[in-house]
């Protein structure tokens, strides 16, 4: 049954091949216990049935985490960009305020890359994350210590504090420009009650008699 379990993982992982050396090797022929590339599949389907897999590297984890903070603050600080573009302005600053929030938003994007390449430049070439090398060079792993770590974390948060500063600037650029409430027009371009008739042209109850004549008197009979 176990056997049965590791070559059903063994097929998705090193296709039909591998799994056809496994079975020779189970009834005797020995080929797994020479080859390296069955043996590496035979450990790893092990280690998964029996749910042992190998830790993950820790230069693997450093680097995910810090590409994770690096474009969470990116995405953070880009909405706060984007609701800029909203900002009740007037017609004639309208184009200097799209214009600092573009120029912010380029900013923006070029300090990420730049901050995730030096994020890659701090992990490629540590043991458990090779770089390409070209061939018959010797495959040289350098230890990803403590000390590689702290330049790490201190990079990422030099970097999410660039980026808030980039959208800190054009957020203080914007609040210095003019608003205006749209549809509500100003008091001094309001006439005061226009249309609307003052009481010199009104005539004062015209056509209407100042008494009322009394009824004639009904005739006695």
């Amino acid at each position: 049954m176990f056997l049965g379990k590791a070559l059903a993982i063994l097929s998705t992982l090193k296709g039909a091949a591998a799994a056809t050396v496994v079975v020779a090797a189970a009834v005797g022929t020995g080929v797994a216990a020479t080859n390296e590339d069955v043996q590496s599949a035979v450990n790893t389907a092990v280690e998964t049935v029996t749910g042992k897999a190998s830790a993950q590297p820790a230069v693997v984890a450093a680097r995910n985490d810090a590409d994770k903070k690096l474009r969470d603050a990116f995405q953070d600080d880009q909405q706060k960009l984007a609701k800029m573009h909203s900002t009740h302005v007037g017609s004639t600053d309208r184009a200097m305020l799209n214009d600092t929030v573009n120029k912010a938003d380029a900013a923006l994007r070029d300090e990420l890359t730049k901050a995730l390449n030096k994020v890659a430049a701090l992990t490629l070439g540590r043991e458990g994350l090779e770089s390409p090398r070209p061939n018959g060079t010797p495959d040289i792993k350098v230890a990803f210590t403590s000390a590689t770590q702290s330049t790490l974390d201190q990079w990422v948060r030099d970097e999410i504090a660039a980026m808030d500063k980039i959208e800190k600037v054009a957020e203080d650029a914007v609040a210095q420009l003019p608003t205006s409430t749209p549809g509500k027009p100003d008091d001094a371009a309001k006439p005061a009650d226009a249309g609307k008739p003052d009481d010199a042209g009104k005539p004062a109850d015209a056509g209407k008699p100042e008494t009322v004549p009394a009824p004639p008197a009904h005739p006695t009979p």
